[in-house]
């Protein structure tokens, strides 16, 4: 989906930060890093085969720690430095970033960081102005093949070749298509249209949602049929489209880690839950043995020291023949002894067992909680979750001066407030300090979901449906087309008693359906934090 044509329209929408001042380079995984500029955005470039993309983003970024031989001579050639030009090769999957580097010295050097979109081939390349390579995201070495370049530090950096037409320079009627930088979704629309007219359209990037596939472009392709969302900047359209879509989250290492760490408590309890289980059974069938020691006490009399059983009659089911396995090890008396005590450690240990089996139940219901925040959490609330699985205790100074979570706050046109917590503290935060008795709390009916709480003194229905569409959004369940969402006052909440995390339960509510829809709450609410 990223041809081209797309990146056509995306150079011309990032000379917006041209001139910009590079502040600070960070890094965030091995394929990924952000560049902090002086106009107070960042630009997120994503090397990564499978999600290659270039964006502007208003995302809180936690910088990683580690960081590749690529990723350190970027940060010192890069930080500090100042984009001087945004521009594509020819109309291929190719952008070239021009930057004016300052030496020690104060000379400039200019260098151009060059990346190449193409799929599993996806590359970043930084040269200097003779093109010699200083260094890349990948290595090719020399090969056979002449048509492979050679992409090594000190090596002369070529862009790729094609036979490809540019289709803004040459046009041919044919049913291939044989034009450089244009994907097939975009010949199919050439196609229906039977012309190129669509190639200068006014840029209006969409994401089409057809048939349980997704694609998304820079401008509508009336060649799709599907339901359509619409932003207002291309970079908006990739954010909300690896963010929501690939569930491409920008994890660091750290975000990794706890991901990680919350899969390895899942397993560890899911095996003691299923032993859990077996142990219960087993207490459960022993407690079979009281009748089995009141028959034996009865004919106790019979047995001799050495027997291996003994048949008796069931007095419990109409005499019938009855066989006690016995220990010829022991005495009667002793065997007797022995099958009442396995009785009642049955009997104590099914109370137990059963405790602990809700328990270790609860604890993974809690980590799936967990998991499911992960998916919608942004980064700024990383340390949040870290705080309350008490993994990190280096917590950067900006988070341990923070008193308060980092909770998304929504204001209606009204001036009504409507605030979501993303993380297990946010919810408990918003529901039972931030609202009052007499506020909205709003939830998706079946599911670990977003805490949403709504301060109004007049509830309408559009409020409601607001509300709960902002909680539908924010749960596992934000690309069904109809959501379930109960509704009521936050003075019929009650905590899970000794439970972890967020977990409330109500029994007065009402429900009403929704469509999880980012235009709509976009129309409705502005930002606050």
């Amino acid at each position: 989906m990223i041809d081209g044509v797309f990146i056509r329209y995306l150079v011309n929408e990032l000379k917006s930060i041209e001139n910009i001042r590079i502040n600070k380079f960070i890094p965030i995984s091995n394929n990924e890093f952000c560049l902090s500029l002086s106009s107070k955005t960042k630009l997120l470039i994503n090397t990564n085969s499978d999600n290659m993309n270039i964006r502007l983003t208003n995302l809180d970024l936690v910088s990683s720690p580690h960081l590749i031989t690529f990723q350190n001579t970027l940060k010192r050639y890069l930080e500090s430095s100042i984009i001087t030009n945004i521009s594509q090769y020819q109309n291929d999957r190719v952008m070239i970033i021009e930057i004016n580097h300052f030496d020690d010295l104060g000379y400039i050097k200019k260098l151009k960081l060059i990346l190449e979109f193409f799929g599993r081939n996806a590359l970043a390349v930084l040269v200097d102005s003779d093109n010699t390579i200083i260094d890349s995201s990948k290595r090719l070495v020399e090969s056979t093949d002449p048509s492979l370049r050679i992409i090594m530090p000190k090596a002369k950096y070529v862009y790729p070749t094609t036979d490809r037409l540019n289709p803004y320079l040459e046009k041919k009627v044919n049913d291939d298509n044989i034009y450089q930088g244009v994907s097939n979704l975009l010949f199919s629309e050439i196609k229906l249209n039977n012309n190129f007219d669509c190639l200068y359209k006014e840029k209006k990037p969409t994401l089409i949602i057809s048939d349980k596939k997704k694609y998304f472009y820079c401008f509508d392709l009336l060649s799709i049929k599907g339901e359509r969302l619409y932003f207002n900047t291309l970079s908006e359209l990739l954010e909300y489209y690896f963010l929501e879509i690939k569930k491409d989250n920008s994890l660091n290492s750290d975000q990794l880690f706890i991901n990680n760490y919350v899969n390895r408590e899942i397993k560890k309890l899911t095996e003691k839950k299923s032993k859990l289980e077996n142990d219960l059974l087993s207490a459960k069938e022993n407690l079979n043995l009281e009748v089995t020691g009141n028959l034996l006490a009865s004919n106790l009399h019979l047995v001799k020291k050495g027997d291996t059983s003994i048949t008796v009659p069931n007095y419990y089911d109409n005499n019938k023949d009855y066989v006690i396995s016995l220990n010829p090890e022991l005495s009667p008396k002793k065997n007797l002894e022995a099958i009442f005590n396995k009785y009642q450690k049955a009997k104590r240990g099914i109370k137990h067992i059963s405790e602990q089996l809700e328990i270790t139940s609860n604890d993974i219901k809690y980590y799936e909680c967990i998991l499911e925040q992960l998916k919608i959490v942004k980064i700024n609330d990383l340390y949040e979750i870290y705080q309350e699985l008490g993994l990190k205790e280096n917590v950067t100074k900006k988070q341990k001066k923070s008193t308060k979570p980092n909770v998304a706050t929504y204001r209606t046109a009204d001036g009504d407030i409507i605030y979501v917590g993303k993380n297990n503290i946010q919810n408990n935060y918003i529901t039972h300090t931030l609202a009052s008795k007499q506020d909205y709390f709003f939830h998706v009916q079946g599911v670990s979901s977003s805490h949403v709480v709504l301060k109004t003194s007049n509830l309408t229905s559009d409020l409601l449906t607001l509300s709960g569409t902002i909680a539908a959004y924010f749960s596992p369940r934000r690309n069904s087309a109809n959501v379930c969402v109960d509704y009521t006052q936050v003075r019929n909440l009650k905590k899970v008693p000794g439970m972890k995390g967020s977990f409330v339960t109500y029994t007065t509510y009402k429900s009403i359906f929704v469509k999880p829809d980012l235009n709509y709450i976009k129309d409705k609410t502005k930002v606050l934090s």
